[in-house]
C-alpha cells in the first residue's frame, strides 16, 4: 500500500502538471473618468505616500517608484491582507504606471498591472486599470482570488477619483 507522502505528491503532480502544459492566463480591468486633469490625478497615484489618504484597497504602498525598484503592496483583500513585492516595470508621468508581483512564487503565478491615463475632451481623466495574471497556476489564483481582485481595482479607482476630484475642486 502507497504511502501518504506518495499519495499526497500524486495529487499534486496529477493537479499541478497539467498547468504547465495550458495557457492558464486572465486579465481583469476597470476603468472610470474622473472629473481631475491627469496631472491631479498622477500627483496622488505617483505619491505613494499619499496612499493612507485615499487608497482604501492597498493603503500601504512603500518603496522606490523608478523603473527597475522595487515596491511593497498591501493588498486588502476584502478580509484578506497580502503583502505583494512588486517590481516597477513603465513610469511615464501622467500617462502610464505599471508593476509586476515579484515574490517567491512568481514563476507560478504573477500579475502585470498598470494604469493608464488619458485626457478626455472635458478635461477630465479617463483612468484604466488593468492586470494580467500569468503563469502555470494564474488559474489558482483566478479560483482564490479574481473577484476579490475585481473588486479591488474597482475600489482603488473609485478612492482615487473621488480624492483627486476633491483636490480639483479645490485648487
Amino acid at each position: 500500500m502507497p504511502s501518504k507522502k506518495i499519495i499526497a505528491l500524486l495529487v499534486v503532480v496529477v493537479l499541478i502538471a497539467p498547468s504547465f502544459l495550458i495557457n492558464t492566463d486572465w486579465e481583469v480591468s476597470h476603468q472610470i473618468e474622473i472629473e481631475a486633469s491627469p496631472a491631479n490625478v498622477w500627483r496622488f497615484l505617483a505619491d505613494l505616500e499619499s496612499y493612507p489618504e485615499w487608497n482604501r484597497y492597498s493603503p500601504s504602498v512603500t518603496g522606490k517608484l523608478a523603473v527597475g525598484e522595487v515596491v511593497y503592496v498591501e493588498a486588502h483583500l476584502d478580509q484578506e491582507v497580502r503583502q505583494v513585492q512588486n517590481f516597477v516595470l513603465s513610469i511615464k508621468p501622467e500617462q502610464e504606471l505599471c508593476w509586476q508581483s515579484g515574490d517567491w512564487f512568481a514563476h507560478l503565478a504573477n500579475g502585470v498591472r498598470c494604469r493608464w491615463l488619458t485626457p478626455t475632451e472635458d478635461g477630465g481623466t479617463l483612468l484604466v486599470h488593468h492586470e494580467i495574471m500569468q503563469g502555470p497556476l494564474a488559474w489558482l489564483i483566478e479560483r482564490l482570488y479574481r473577484p476579490r481582485i475585481e473588486r479591488g481595482l474597482a475600489l482603488v479607482d473609485t478612492s482615487l477619483a473621488a480624492y483627486a476630484e476633491k483636490y480639483q475642486r479645490q485648487n
